[in-house]
């Protein structure tokens, strides 16, 4: 049907309105995700399906006119109320009553946690239940975080404190005001400045609002009490996140580590026999110090000195009394050193009778009286075990001006001054000079030449005749070795056999020439005599006898054919060994002759004690016995003294006719020298 303009559409009555509005707030709060119940001071108007499906109860249970108290006594009795429902309902009881709103946690039997807000207006309340699970997850795990953590945590903002877990108040000794949330943080400062954490509360403050303002952190050590407490610093957020470490144990375990530590290293730097450094703390130190001089040196004007003290003949006193006494002696000398140098200077035990000092003095002409004052320590006389002992010492000098490369140039320079010292004469006190560089480098180059002569048969052995006065004919004819150096030409013995000897090379170099001389002279139809000079190394490191042996045996030369000459260097030990030697010498039917007698320190107990046939009569005597009456008599007393003991004599270093004159006036038996004839090789002489 068609409707006229003139008619009117019907208007719902009241009543069927507010039944639609009812209708539709139903709907509408029926698909709402938030659980919603209305209610007055005793039933339950209206709950919509979500609350029922938040709830686990049915429709029923929250039907408009159903009890609230019998609804809250529900959640009660099964405990959803969070975190006592008992509590939670004497408060709920005092809201309604009072008609205030109020909010609440309640955790379903599902484990989910809801958030209750509920408002009153005109006396009808409504809750509204909003799911919170995540978020109440999120803020237990960190709680429980915050709580869990070894460290004392604190977080503020600017301005106020916002949390501090419980560790906070054990570990910084704090009552919990202190750190209550919303506390300002200055508070907590003001506090700890009071009982004498900080040594600068400005400056601490300070620190805390630089990292606001740049937004970074920092880290420091601070003090709780007796505490020692490592403090870190994060901003983030605007916020300060601040831990607070207890160390105090860790730092008392470090205190002590390093107290171990700086006894070892004492320890690993220190001579065990005498307590002063070693060699390794020394190199160290000088090292040190040079790098030190090498930067500084301009400004200084000062002058770095290094000194190298070695006792002379110690070794002997070992041999005599013992290596405890020899220990001893070097305990006392150590001390005596200690009251030499200053406290700025350093002492050391280079190793076995060597010392050293690093002293900075004014000028050199002080160190040198540091090093003479070093030396007079050691001879003035030493009481041990009711022995009193006088010792004498040697010493090198070296100063950082010579010019040296590196600390170990410097040690190597006071090194060859204290082996000049030692070559010049014991005792003295010596300072660098390049000549001693000059000498060590063509020394050293020398000996790499000498250990490979033997093998490129560049040693040959030269013959000097020695005259039998009495007859006039040839007694016999003394070996001499020389080297035929492929450049240098023919190097005198003086350059090479003190060096033969310290490299022990003389041992090998011995044999050859033993094993020479009887190929020269061997042979059933030549009874010509050789002698041949051994060293006092070959006692020691060799076995000589042997030696001799296997020469005299391969070349079939008569062991009265063969002479052993040596020098009293052999004799100084005065031992068993070098006796059994010598005598085992002459058993073979060898000679044995004491070559530079009356020179060095010849004692006639020689002559009583060992085996000898010949004395040689140094060529110093010789030389002055024309001009001085003395070294003639000495001269004429050897010869008598000889004489009587059974022993023949040769002169040595014969060089003019008065001499020989003398020699043969004075029954002399043998004569040696220039004037009979120089050393020659052996296809030159005349047999």
């Amino acid at each position: 049907m068609r409707l006229q303009s003139k008619d009117k559409l019907p208007f719902p009555s009241r009543k069927r309105l507010d039944n639609f509005q009812t209708a539709l707030c139903h709907t509408i709060v029926d698909r709402m995700e938030q659980g919603v119940i209305v209610f007055d001071h005793e039933n339950i108007l209206f709950a919509n399906k979500t609350v029922c499906e938040i709830l686990s109860v049915s429709e029923d249970f929250l039907s408009p006119g159903s009890s609230l108290e019998e609804f809250i006594k529900f959640g009660v009795k099964r405990g959803d109320y969070y975190p006592n429902s008992e509590l939670t309902l004497a408060a709920i009881h005092m809201r309604l009553m009072a008609g205030e709103d109020f909010v609440l946690l309640r955790k379903t039997p599902n484990g989910r946690f809801y958030r209750i807000n509920s408002r009153y207006q005109d006396g009808i309340g409504i809750s509204t239940y909003t799911d919170i699970t995540e978020e109440t997850r999120e803020k237990a795990v960190l709680e429980t975080t915050v709580e869990t953590i070894a460290q004392g945590l604190l977080v503020h903002d600017r301005e106020n404190i916002v949390i501090a877990n419980k560790h906070m108040l054990s570990v910084m000794n704090l009552p919990a005001e202190i750190v209550e949330t919303g506390t300002p943080w200055i508070e907590f400062v003001k506090y700890r400045a009071e009982r004498g954490d900080y040594d600068s509360v400005d400056e601490h403050v300070q620190k805390i609002l630089d990292a606001f303002d740049s937004q970074t952190g920092f880290s420091t050590e601070t003090r709780a009490n007796d505490k020692t407490i490592r403090v870190e610093c994060r901003n983030a957020h605007d916020m300060m996140f601040v831990t607070y470490t207890d160390v105090t144990d860790a730092r008392a375990r470090e205190t002590k580590l390093q107290q171990k530590e700086a006894e070892v290293r004492v320890l690993a730097e220190t001579d065990s026999l005498t307590g002063v450094k070693n060699r390794r703390a020394f190199d160290d130190y000088l090292a040190k110090q040079f790098k030190h001089w090498q930067k500084n040196s301009n400004n200084s004007q000062k002058e770095l000195a290094l000194i190298l003290l070695d006792l002379d003949h110690f070794k002997p006193v070992n041999d005599t009394y013992g290596h405890s006494f020899g220990d001893n002696l070097l305990k006392r000398v150590a001390r005596r050193f200690g009251k030499v140098i200053r406290k700025s200077d350093t002492i050391a035990r280079i190793g076995g009778d060597e010392f050293g000092a690093i002293v900075e003095v004014a000028c050199k002409s002080e160190a040198i009286e540091i090093a003479t004052r070093m030396r007079d320590a050691t001879r003035q006389p030493i009481l041990i075990d009711k022995t009193k002992l006088r010792v004498n010492a040697s010493v090198g000098i070296s100063y950082f001006s010579d010019g040296f490369n590196d600390a170990s140039a410097m040690f190597v320079g006071a090194d060859l001054a204290l082996y000049a010292a030692k070559d010049d004469s014991r005792g003295s006190v010596y300072e660098f000079e390049p000549e001693f560089a000059y000498n060590a480098k063509a020394k050293y180059l020398l000996e790499q030449d000498l250990m490979s002569a033997l093998d490129k048969n560049e040693f040959v052995l030269y013959y000097q005749v020695q005259q039998n006065l009495s007859t006039g004919s040839v007694a016999g004819y003394e070996a001499l070795m020389r080297w035929q150096h492929p450049t240098k030409g023919l190097v005198s013995p003086a350059d090479f056999i003190p060096l033969a000897e310290e490299t022990g090379l003389i041992v090998q170099m011995g044999r050859w020439a033993l094993k020479q001389a009887a190929r020269d002279f061997g042979g059933k139809d030549n009874n010509t005599r050789v002698a041949v000079n051994v060293s006092p190394v070959q006692f020691r490191e060799s076995n000589l006898i042997e030696d001799i042996q296997q020469a005299l045996a391969e070349y079939d030369l008569a062991p009265e054919q063969l002479e052993i000459e040596i020098t009293e260097d052999v004799l100084i030990e005065d031992n068993s060994n070098t006796l059994n030697i010598l005598e085992g010498i002459r058993e073979l039917g060898v000679g044995l002759s004491l070559d530079d007698f009356g020179a060095g320190y010849s004692s006639l107990g020689y002559l009583t004690r060992y085996p000898f046939s010949k004395l040689k009569i140094d060529r110093y005597f010789i030389d002055q016995m024309i001009r001085d009456e003395r070294s003639q008599s000495l001269v004429k007393s050897i010869l008598s003294l000889a004489s009587n003991m059974g022993m023949k004599v040769t002169a040595e270093g014969v060089e003019t006719p008065e001499q020989l004159d003398l020699l043969i006036k004075s029954n002399c038996d043998e004569v040696q020298g220039y004037l009979l004839g120089r050393p020659e090789p052996f296809s030159k002489i005349n047999r």
